[in-house]
């Protein structure tokens, strides 16, 4: 299940709490934006073997971790991050508005770049 981080102490505590560790940006006061990341993100969760645990943080809140140009794009939109034994290894900016693209665009990034950390990670069908 995504939950919602409320200090930079929590998002800290997340990625080191799990070996891949997502962290999604976003402007809390953008509903459809929010809710669209929420339930994203929360289907990559479930289908990710092994488990990816996501978390969003409101992009105020996250300002502290976020270099200008990052805290630039979540207030407008959505930054996802992924963390990889604490370390960030995939981001991307934004997302494409639709559930289809957006799950297959995230798997496709995430699965090519973990393969560089030699980790196979499967998204199984739901």
């Amino acid at each position: 299940m995504v939950c919602e981080l409320k200090s930079v102490g929590e998002a800290e505590e997340h990625i080191r709490k799990h070996r891949l560790a997502g962290i999604a940006i976003a402007n809390k006061s953008k509903k459809d934006v929010w809710n669209y990341v929420l339930e994203l993100l929360g289907k990559l969760e479930d289908i990710s073997k092994p488990t990816i645990s996501f978390a969003v943080v409101h992009y105020e809140t996250a300002l502290n971790m976020l270099k200008p140009l990052e805290a630039e794009v979540a207030r407008k939109s959505v930054l996802i991050k992924l963390y990889f034994n604490g370390e960030c290894v995939f981001e991307q900016e934004g997302v494409l508005g639709t559930r289809i693209n957006d799950e297959t665009t995230l798997k496709r990034g995430i699965r090519e770049t973990l393969k560089l950390y030699s980790v196979d990670i499967k998204f199984t069908v739901v």
